[in-house]
């Protein structure tokens, strides 16, 4: 076992130029230098071999540790996607209803539109008018709208009453 790997340390002190000690501080990371020194001593101690494997398990304990942090993020980034994914599948079902319910107004309309060209009457408080402003969340005046611009050649007359004409 390495001295490096033991929890019985010393501290080292020793003196060096203060320009030398300056400028090496420079090029180096902050605590790199005192890596460095610690791997000078290995290797004084226990040859290069020893200082390799020392340098060799640091870099694995990195990469382990980068690894762990892309797995991380790899997870947290599967759950905002499951999270888009059922917001999607939220919005599609939406759709689908305003569909449906788009789908159920224009045929009720048609409806309606069969009841005007056989001379039927329809008015704002008229029940089908009523029953279509609710399938289609609108207003009984936005339906009589609706049907007077689907048919344009349906006599005014027939948007009302029959008994007020």
């Amino acid at each position: 076992m390495s001295d490096g790997d033991s929890d019985n340390k010393k501290l080292v002190n020793f003196n060096a130029p203060e320009e030398t000690v300056e400028t090496a501080k420079a090029k180096l990371e902050y605590g790199e230098m005192s890596e460095r020194l610690r791997e000078t001593l290995e290797q004084i101690a226990h040859g290069a071999d020893v200082a390799e494997q020392t340098r060799v398990k640091d870099q694995l304990q990195e990469k382990r540790k980068d690894r762990r942090e892309i797995e991380s993020d790899i997870r947290r980034l599967q759950d905002e996607r499951d999270e888009v994914d059922q917001d999607i599948e939220r919005l599609e079902q939406r759709l689908d209803e305003l569909a449906d319910q788009e789908g159920e107004y224009d045929g009720f309309l048609k409806s309606i539109e069969a009841d005007l060209h056989d001379g039927m009457h329809v008015w704002e408080t008229h029940a089908k008018v009523e029953q279509a402003a609710q399938i289609g969340q609108t207003t009984p005046e936005a339906v009589l709208d609706d049907l007077r611009e689907r048919n344009p050649t349906i006599p005014e007359e027939q948007y009302a009453m029959k008994d007020a004409v």
